[in-house]
């Protein structure tokens, strides 16, 4: 039930945009970011945000004052270090170059104003990156904001003069630039321990037929290596040192097959205990990968941190899931069906504003071609027996024997409410460019699936009507009465939410539990492999 996306990000489409999203890149500073060079070694220009910063920063102290003490260098240099842990490239923000500046300056030598600079930039450049992303998600088509945050360069450039002014220095800096979401720090955390203890490759299982309970052989020998390897299959005691973790002998038992189903769970796979195509291509994907697309859900984790908050609704595009938040508290959580590949449902940031009950549905132009007029050219009684009335683009309705179904031209089909409506007994609204929207819908057993990604852009939501009582909590009794009345009256009507709820949706493929695990869910829209390679771009 979508009309249009910015269709960014299929795995198609990469070699497409790339060239145009590295443009974009390279071409973002603007004169004033020149200028910031001006006398300078040649470097990437910045943002126009970032050198704005650098000129805000300038006007409260000098450059070269602020870089006289080569502890500022150190520490610096410290903190860009450490922002390998946010799955940002220290290079990015001249490293190398402002070591051997550092060196020079606690040789006794002054940084020259050019050096002095450089660092600053640095400085802003990082901190911007790491409150808000590398990438320009909006302008790339990643996400879409109903309102953007307002980011002021000489607000931001006192705000970091006053953390510089406290105890912690530029520690602090960084501590305030990092996002402070749970999802964030979480996963940041857990991916500083995998960075840790991930080896350089896997032992590699053979491809072949499946493997299942009860099988034995070489392959299953090899399965065992690989999932001790990662500590899903416990270490085996050693005769000697070439019996180390051979697994030579090992039989597909139940041991094996829970710890097969658990590889599954946390790779986004079905844990059904085989290993097959899919399974095998999951365990032979080198580790490397696997943090790089951590990297890639830390970017997208920067760019909704900013719209999180105490209570907003939250939709999980990649986990096809939905949560309710009040105070800080999950207070209502329910499964999703969303878009699939072809019909992407849209990350965005909006707020939700009302409801109709009992709605009807126009169906969208997308929809009609591609799924609704074959089936009506195939069936004469597909119109009747799904309630569907036929209307000219002024709303007048058309007798259906009239309308040639071969070439329709511009018309109309609009669903009655009631059973059967695709989009059940509610619709829940925000503004956004994509026609898209929560709602009910009767194909409930599809709730129940693994994979739920069936829709054609907005988002099914399990249990909707409880979702819409859990929204009106807040509104006064004669209001919750009216949408009890409504409801049960079969008639359509708009109802306007007591409060404009926050809404995020977002789509990210890895996410972090307490225990420090990580869970990758399938990158269903191909998105991942993009991000990470802008983001190891040059600019």
């Amino acid at each position: 039930m979508v009309t249009a996306r910015p269709e960014p990000l299929s795995k198609r489409t990469t070699s497409a945009v790339l060239p145009v999203a590295l443009l974009w890149l390279l071409l973002a500073g603007t004169t004033q970011a020149q200028e910031l060079h001006a006398g300078c070694p040649a470097q990437a220009q910045p943002p126009d945000f970032v050198a704005q910063a650098v000129a805000a920063f300038a006007e409260l102290k000098p450059h070269q004052t602020r870089w006289r003490d080569p502890l500022a260098w150190q520490q610096l240099l410290r903190e860009l270090d450490r922002l390998r842990l946010d799955g940002l490239a220290p290079q990015k923000y001249f490293l190398s170059d402002l070591a051997r500046m550092a060196d020079q300056v606690r040789a006794g030598v002054a940084a020259t104003p050019c050096q002095a600079q450089t660092a600053t930039l640095a400085l802003m450049w990082s901190l911007a990156d790491l409150a808000w992303g590398r990438l320009d998600p909006q302008q790339l088509g990643l996400i879409w904001h109903e309102t953007q945050r307002p980011r002021d360069p000489g607000a931001f450039a006192r705000g970091l003069d006053h953390s510089l002014q406290s105890s912690q220095g530029l520690r602090q800096a960084y501590r305030d630039a990092r996002p402070s979401i749970r999802p964030y720090v979480m996963l940041r955390a857990a991916y500083r321990d995998l960075r840790r203890n991930m080896p350089e490759s896997w032992p590699v299982v053979p491809a072949g037929p499946t493997l299942r309970k009860g099988d034995s052989g070489p392959a299953v020998a090899a399965l065992a290596r690989r999932l001790r390897a990662q500590n899903y299959l416990p270490r085996v005691a050693a005769t000697t040192p070439d019996d180390l973790d051979d697994g030579a002998d090992a039989g597909f038992d139940d041991v094996l097959e829970a710890a097969v189903m658990a590889y599954q769970r946390d790779h986004g796979l079905d844990p059904d205990g085989l290993v097959g195509k899919a399974t095998i291509e999951a365990l032979n994907t080198p580790p490397g990968a696997w943090l790089a697309r951590i990297r890639a859900n830390l970017e997208r984790l920067r760019w909704v941190a900013p719209y999180h908050g105490s209570d907003m609704l939250l939709v999980d595009i990649a986990g096809a899931r939905v949560r309710l938040i009040r105070d800080g508290r999950k207070v209502w959580r329910g499964n999703a069906q969303v878009g699939r590949p072809e019909r992407k449902t849209p990350a965005l940031t909006s707020s939700l504003s009302h409801v109709t009950v009992n709605p009807t549905w126009t169906i969208p132009p997308t929809v009609f071609y591609e799924d609704t007029l074959p089936a009506i050219q195939a069936d004469p009684n597909y119109l009747s027996r799904n309630r569907l009335t036929v209307l000219d683009r002024s709303g007048q309705e058309l007798d259906p024997e009239t309308v040639d179904w071969s070439t329709p031209g511009s018309l109309l089909l609009r669903q009655a409410a009631g059973p059967g409506n695709a989009l059940g007994e509610v619709a829940i609204r925000f503004a956004n460019p994509f026609a898209v929207y929560l709602h009910d819908t009767p194909s409930r057993w599809l709730f129940d699936t693994p994979d739920r990604f069936y829709s054609s852009g907005c988002v099914r939501v399990e249990n909707a009507m409880e979702l819409t009582d859990q929204l009106f909590r807040p509104a006064p009794e004669p209001v919750r009465r009216q949408l009890a009345t409504l409801r049960d009256s079969g008639d359509t009507r708009n109802l306007s939410l007591p409060d404009r709820l926050p809404l995020v949706m977002a789509y990210w493929t890895a996410e972090a539990d307490p225990a420090g695990g990580i869970r990758f869910r399938q990158d269903t829209y191909g998105e991942d492999r993009l991000v990470v390679d802008l983001l190891d771009d040059e600019r």
